[in-house]
């Protein structure tokens, strides 16, 4: 029976999910992403007390700023590696984000998975998350690919090393991912959340936190208060194309072409056999306010990792 007590059990709760991913914490990420294990108030200076306990009781150790289990200092190097060759994901992700202004009805598009805490490998993609109008989202997933696409920056077949995977959309109709989650303990669905990073926002974002403000109860801290650090500043010529075709899509053949969009992608989604879409699961969803192609969603993997993880700590 562990004898830590129950902030002590919320860091090293989160320490230890963050070891998945070669990810060493700073004391503030440790406040931030506190994870107790029912919903509870966490404060700045319990979790400081906490984290020295650990420390003294060898459940965790510390190298500069950053804290991780025992034998696990490599990642720090890692971390800080990572950092680097993350740069110009971040440049490429930004360019992208530009040219997708110019895009009707896309109201937010941010940057999610590994390059949102600077922690994807060098070979890896980028994954952009994009919330839409309610009835355009056709049209704008039609349109963001080709100019993802024109740019030479989308992923398909082989080349994924920093190009943008497209494969999240949603309407604001659909913004309370808590349909989405496996269980009840979707620990990554929790974590995913709340480190989303955005670049464009059309006062958007706030929405979709009040949506699921219920991983409050899951992560007291999770929504970081800097998240605008990386938004793009708006660009009046990039805001005219985008209200010419909006005002394009209000008229009633913009609503034929919207269907017409519709109608051709849905086509070429039936013909993907392979597809994970008709087995009604959260991994592929495909209707008109969501659009989410993860046919390798490794949550249940991530999920069953820190489990073992938590039971070889005790917790």
């Amino acid at each position: 029976m562990s004898t830590l007590n129950p902030i002590q059990r919320a860091c090293l709760r989160t320490i230890a999910y963050y070891d998945i991913f070669d990810y060493p914490l700073t004391q503030d990420e440790i406040v931030r992403w506190c994870y107790p294990e029912e919903a509870a108030e966490v404060q700045a200076e319990d979790v400081d007390q906490a984290i020295a306990a650990l420390l003294a009781m060898k459940k965790i150790e510390q190298k500069g700023a950053w804290y991780f289990l025992p034998g696990r200092s490599a990642i720090v190097a890692t971390r800080a590696l990572r950092t680097v060759s993350n740069a110009p994901k971040w440049r490429r992700a930004e360019t992208a984000a530009r040219w997708i202004e110019m895009v009707p009805h896309v109201k937010f598009v941010g940057v999610v998975n590994t390059l949102a805490t600077d922690n994807a490998r060098p070979e890896s993609d980028i994954d952009f998350f994009i919330i839409t109008s309610p009835e355009h989202l056709w049209s704008a997933r039609a349109m963001v690919t080709g100019l993802v696409s024109l740019l030479g920056y989308r992923r398909h077949g082989k080349k994924i090393t920093n190009r943008i995977c497209l494969s999240f959309y949603v309407t604001e109709r659909a913004m309370d991912f808590s349909t989405l989650r496996l269980s009840d303990d979707d620990h990554y669905l929790h974590f995913w959340l709340t480190q989303i990073v955005p670049l464009l926002d059309e006062q958007t974002f706030e929405k979709f936190r009040a949506a699921n403000a219920w991983i409050k109860d899951k992560i007291p801290h999770g929504w970081s208060d800097d998240w605008r650090e990386r938004l793009i500043p708006s660009d009046p010529g990039r805001r005219a194309i985008r209200r010419f075709f909006e005002l394009f899509f209000a008229t009633p053949v913009g609503g034929m072409v919207e269907l017409q969009l519709r109608q051709q992608q849905l086509n070429k989604m039936e013909k993907n056999e392979a597809s994970k879409a008709k087995l009604g699961t959260t991994e592929v969803v495909i209707n008109d306010d969501m659009l989410k192609f993860h046919e390798a969603d490794r949550r249940a993997q991530y999920n069953e990792l820190f489990e073992e993880r938590l039971e070889a700590l005790g917790l």
